[in-house]
């Protein structure tokens, strides 16, 4: 075992003393807004520390959220509350697994349960008795990510009396890496629209359908690639940051439209993009834990709280970490890439990474040339006329690179698995996971 894949990365972003967040939304202040939310989901009082993620079996990187709102909120004597978004449609119960697959590494998607129709939100799905990994290309491997599987399997099956598969798989991640903590309670993001906030904001969508596009819009343009634009216009209006469940069990989008009769039929509302992020951060929590990448998604969250909501959102902290499985490492040479193979092709004389001097002359000699000119054109074919002089006399050794190339390419792709930091940590030793917890505690004092 390579004991170095212990030695976690950490990031860690504070905003200061854990306080009594101040601010306003909706021209209230947000301790009006959170005394209520409290109060309707029995949350404890005093001051919270707050963090989530879909419900899935988290890698190092999220977990790293919870540990880190962990420390902070037992150092202040505090309590921690984890937002489970239980409105995305990925599979709660599905698991990516490292196997030996003809001497090299491979990964295998495994799904403890049935696939359901694509589209279903987590909080429709329904528990379900987990089937043990099996992979016919071989075992999960290093050992700890096969003692890993297993025990994520035992844990689902422990709970598989559960109310339904949020529920499930949020209690089997918790038995299986208990470094992350106790939260003092458990919200899901399908539960905020029926708070008093959520009403409110529903209400203020209703009266302000295109101004809420707009400002969305103009969010995501500021940070572009975070979300998907609204539409902005249609036969049912403007689109809302807002999900409702469909005949069909999936999750559909809500326009402007739709909305009253939506909420006469009681049907569910579910917040977007950073509706989510805003709420959890006004309201929630006291402190609100992202991850790296949320730190940039929520330049566009206050953008759309200030422009829409009239919010003033209170600072987050900022914590991830990079652990690596502790693959036995590839005694091999480092493989042929195939950007290496290019360079060998188009400069043969070449004998680092440093292009060949007669490369350099070649080149030089075709950019002192007029553009468009017979020279040019002419320093050009040269150039190639040379190269293919090169590749003949290096043509056992461009041949031998070819040939390697399939190997090359495998073991390369064996690589990017070795160092891929988002394999679930359920897979990794528990020690890892401690070391990875306490060194964030260290973080905090």
């Amino acid at each position: 075992m390579n004991n170095a894949a212990h030695d976690a990365l950490t990031t860690v972003e504070s905003a200061g003393p854990l306080r009594v967040a101040q601010g306003t939304i909706m021209g209230a202040e947000l301790s009006y807004w959170r005394d209520a939310m409290r109060e309707e989901l029995q949350m404890p009082s005093g001051i919270l520390v707050g963090t989530g993620h879909q419900v899935e079996w988290w890698h190092p990187g999220i977990a790293a959220k919870f540990m880190w709102a962990n420390a902070v909120a037992a150092r202040a004597g505090a309590a921690s509350v984890w937002l489970i978004i239980d409105t995305d449609i990925r599979d709660p119960r599905e698991l990516r697994v490292p196997v030996s697959a003809n001497g090299t590494i491979e990964s295998a998607l495994h799904r403890f349960g049935p696939r359901a129709l694509h589209g279903t939100p987590a909080c429709v799905r329904s528990v379900c008795q987990p089937t043990p990994f099996e992979d016919a290309r071989g075992i999960a491997i290093p050992p700890c990510a096969a003692a890993g599987t297993d025990a994520a399997y035992r844990a689902l099956l422990a709970h598989s009396n559960a109310a339904d598969c949020t529920t499930q798989v949020l209690a089997a991640v918790r038995e299986c890496t208990p470094e992350l903590g106790a939260p003092g309670c458990t919200v899901r993001s399908s539960q905020l629209m029926k708070t008093a906030l959520g009403v409110a904001i529903v209400e203020r969508a209703a009266r302000e359908p295109h101004a809420c596009a707009r400002a969305f819009n103009a969010a995501v343009a500021v940070v572009p690639r975070v979300a998907r634009m609204l539409a902005e216009d249609g036969p049912l209006g403007p689109e809302l940051p807002l999900w409702t469940r469909g005949s069909d069990g999936g999750r559909h989008r809500v326009h402007a439209a739709e909305l009253a009769a939506l909420r006469a039929e009681h049907a569910p509302l579910w917040p977007r993009a950073f509706l989510t992020s805003a709420m959890a951060r006004a309201v929630l929590s006291d402190r609100f834990v992202h991850g790296t990448g949320g730190k940039i998604y929520e330049r566009a969250t206050d953008l759309f709280a200030q422009s829409w909501l009239d919010a003033r959102l209170p600072a987050f902290d900022v914590a991830s970490a990079t652990l690596r499985l502790p693959f036995s490492a590839d005694a091999l040479p480092p493989p042929v890439t195939a950007a290496a193979r290019r360079a060998r092709w188009f400069d043969p004389d070449s004998t680092g990474n440093a292009p060949s001097s007669s490369k350099m002359v070649a080149l030089a000699t075709i950019a002192s040339a007029p553009r468009a000119s017979a020279a040019r054109r002419s320093a050009w074919l040269a150039m190639h006329a040379e190269l293919g002089r090169a590749r003949a006399v290096h043509a056992t050794e461009i041949q031998a690179l070819d040939a390697h190339h399939a190997a090359d390419r495998t073991r390369a792709r064996a690589a990017q698995l070795r160092a891929d930091r988002t394999w679930a940590a359920v897979l990794h030793p528990p020690e890892a996971l401690a070391h990875l917890a306490e060194s964030l505690r260290r973080q905090c004092q």
